[in-house]
């Protein structure tokens, strides 16, 4: 009888997705959280992994990070990424995944700080002003961030923006090379486990100690992170996908006038990087195109506002459902003008971040109205509502 795969390769190519995506957004202000030591508060180390405390129980953190820059008028941010692999033709991330998110951000988040009396016992002329914190003192905000490369059936859009779970989109052309180092780099993985399964069978590592040696290669490669689990070993299989994620440099967050996370490549990292750091915020241009799969492939080109600055593009997808949603939410009496309110309301502004520890920016990309018209104009033409 053959023996059981170790891992199957499709939960092994999701695995080494979330890990580069986590690294391109780490000019976000990212900062990768790997040992209890990080926050011995909310954090736990279990035979499976790194852990993270909820209301009724811990859940498991593959990829965990928190923001070093804090939100005015709301608690730090940590983030979860998950990614979910499916090659070409297959379905789309659904329902169940989005479900899965929410039930661990319901429970993450409940985490409550407590409070006790300043004396102990009950003292004369003791009121509720007289209490002292028992816990950290403040709360973390979770979110979860889930990646795809197929990306996002309609039930999953409307279940995700509802919740504020972000879709992180990795379908459009732009990411091939991505897709095609992970597809390569995932199957070579595989043998390589099956391999060490055959050959050394009484000794094989478990599947979540093999699961870790990959994880700490790639965060030491790609982080620079000092990693006692790394591999030197798997260097020569993970070398494809180094090179795809070092040849993209970075992915830019941003976010809408609405709060939705939007990933953005740019074609020249550099460009965008000067178009942020100049004075005054770049003039931008939106395009749009869409694909057969239903998803809305969009293209903004940044250029400075006296020419010094060459242009540059940045791409990302957006699900053409998930603009639907957003109509219906604004669909009332005025049934189409509202949905054409909110879509220029949704896009009118996109609020990039990049925070290194050399500066911190921020950049305010405000959409060109007529190219934005343009935009929605096609795709009324396109889509029927």
């Amino acid at each position: 009888m053959a023996r059981r795969a170790v891992i199957s390769p499709g939960v092994l190519k999701g695995y080494l997705l979330e890990e580069v995506v986590a690294s391109l957004i780490r000019n976000a202000g990212y900062r990768l959280l790997t040992r209890p030591e990080d926050d011995p508060h909310d954090l736990s180390l279990m035979s499976n992994g790194l852990q993270v405390r909820g209301r009724g129980g811990f859940h498991q953190a593959d990829v965990l990070g928190e923001l070093t820059w804090a939100p005015a008028f709301g608690n730090p941010i940590r983030l979860f990424i998950e990614a979910k692999w499916r090659g070409q033709g297959r379905a789309r991330v659904g329902i169940p995944e989005a479900r899965h998110a929410v039930g661990i951000l319901q429970d993450v988040n409940q985490v409550l700080v407590t409070v006790q009396a300043r004396p102990a016992g009950t003292a004369p002329g003791l009121t509720n002003e007289d209490v002292t914190n028992s816990g950290r003192g403040f709360c973390y905000s979770y979110r979860y961030a889930l990646c795809s490369t197929s990306g996002f059936s309609p039930g999953a859009q409307a279940y995700a923006l509802a919740h504020q779970v972000a879709l992180l989109d990795l379908s459009h052309q732009e990411y091939d090379e991505l897709r095609s180092a992970i597809d390569t780099v995932g199957d070579d993985l595989h043998d390589y486990i099956e391999s060490t399964e055959r050959t050394a069978s009484a000794s094989a590592p478990p599947r979540g100690r093999l699961v870790r040696r990959i994880r700490a290669t790639l965060r030491r490669e790609l982080w620079g992170l000092s990693q006692a689990d790394a591999e030197g070993g798997l260097l020569p299989i993970l070398q494809p996908l180094l090179e795809a994620a070092w040849n993209i440099g970075e992915l830019f967050v941003g976010v809408s006038a609405t709060g939705f996370v939007i990933l953005l490549k740019a074609d020249h990292r550099e460009r965008m990087i000067r178009h942020m750091q100049a004075p005054a915020d770049p003039w931008t241009s939106i395009h749009y195109q869409l694909d057969e799969n239903g998803a809305s492939n969009w293209r903004l080109t940044v250029s400075s506002t006296d020419g010094s600055i060459e242009p540059c593009r940045l791409f990302f997808a957006l699900p053409d459902a998930m603009l639907r949603v957003l109509d219906e939410q604004a669909e009332s009496s005025r049934r189409r003008a509202a949905a054409l309110n909110l879509k220029a309301q949704h896009f009118s502004r996109i609020t990039v971040y990049r925070i290194t520890d050399e500066k911190s920016l921020i950049c305010s990309l405000r959409l060109d109205e007529g190219s934005l018209v343009e935009a929605r104009r096609r795709l009324e033409g396109h889509t029927p509502r």
